[in-house]
């Protein structure tokens, strides 16, 4: 019987964000603008630390596990860690975040080694916006990619567009008509300061999710309300005669913290309890430790009962720019 893990606030940590590589392919504006991602990472945890860090997981009763980057497609061993999570410990849901560039290549491993469900970053629907905000990508790619895991029946299709003013705000009708004929889900995310833009130049590029909506909601029609997890961060709405689903994810304007139930893993091997604040807690002694599990064990507790109440939404300078913490 595993015990459930729990921060100083009540809330029940369910869900771990597992990054395992800083590097990307892209260089978003919001991600890595100083294209950070494109180093060689240096102590990036291994498949064997992955192998700890799940065993203890599964200990604390964590239920979903989604691994990220960075880019986490450039770690040739990701299916290896797909499988020691769903097949080894069990993990009821097994997910990665990718811009799915390199997914119609690498996926039929993935789905052998039992991959649930995949995030797709696609922060434009036309190509030339996509390549704007990807800093050079190629949206021909991404589109292989996700219909061949429609086509593998990983649904439904997650599609995720941090919305930035000047950048890609053009693409919300674009991107919200997606859904019309196919049973995706897109949803908008809130631009949050994680890349130490100034702070004068991020709230010029700020579009809060009500605006985002209404935007939608001016040319598509009225959006209606679908229930809901409320610990999922995305509030879903659904247009009239549309197949899919329209989220909105909005961390700075409506932040979601009391029903937070998520912890993350950097690529690094540190535990950061809260995206939004920079406290985090080093692993590494731990899994190098003679008997690691204990050990990591009990860094997830302590970083758990450090959980802050809420995250930090307003312009700071940060340790990490949101590539090296993992989306």
């Amino acid at each position: 019987m595993s015990k459930p893990l729990v921060d100083q606030h009540g809330r029940v940590v369910r869900d771990l964000r597992l990054s395992v590589t800083p590097r990307c392919n892209y260089a978003c504006f919001y991600c890595d603008p100083l294209r950070e991602g494109a180093k060689e990472p240096v102590g990036t945890i291994s498949v064997e630390d992955v192998d700890i860090i799940l065993r203890a997981a599964v200990e604390l009763g964590i239920e979903s596990v989604r691994f990220t980057g960075g880019e986490p497609l450039l770690r040739k061993e990701l299916p290896e860690m797909v499988r020691l999570a769903k097949r080894v410990y069990g993990i009821e849901d097994v997910a990665i975040t990718t811009n799915a560039s390199l997914l119609a290549r690498r996926l039929p491993d993935l789905l052998d080694a039992g991959l649930d469900r995949i995030n797709v970053s696609l922060d434009a629907a036309e190509a030339d916006a996509f390549r704007e905000a990807t800093g050079g990508g190629t949206i021909e790619q991404v589109w292989e990619g996700i219909h061949a895991a429609e086509d593998a029946g990983l649904t439904p299709i997650k599609l995720n567009a941090v919305v930035v003013r000047g950048i890609n705000d053009d693409q919300l009708v674009p991107l919200a008509e997606l859904t019309r004929e196919r049973p995706w889900h897109v949803r908008f995310i809130e631009y949050m300061h994680l890349n130490n833009a100034e702070p004068g130049a991020y709230q010029e590029r700020f579009v809060s999710g009500a605006e985002s909506r209404d935007r939608i909601e001016t040319l598509l029609g009225p959006l209606e309300p679908v229930p809901t997890d409320p610990s999922a961060p995305a509030r879903l709405y659904w247009a009239e005669g549309f197949q899919g689903a329209l989220g909105f994810i909005d961390p700075v304007s409506n932040p979601f913290c009391g029903a937070c139930s998520r912890m993350r893993v950097t690529s690094d091997a540190r535990l950061r309890p809260c995206l939004l604040t920079d406290r985090e807690y080093p692993m590494r002694e731990g899994l190098d430790a003679a008997d690691p599990l204990p050990a990591v064990i009990d860094a997830f507790l302590v970083a758990a009962h450090r959980k802050v109440a809420s995250g930090i939404t307003t312009p700071v300078t940060r340790d990490r720019t949101m590539v090296a913490i993992g989306g």
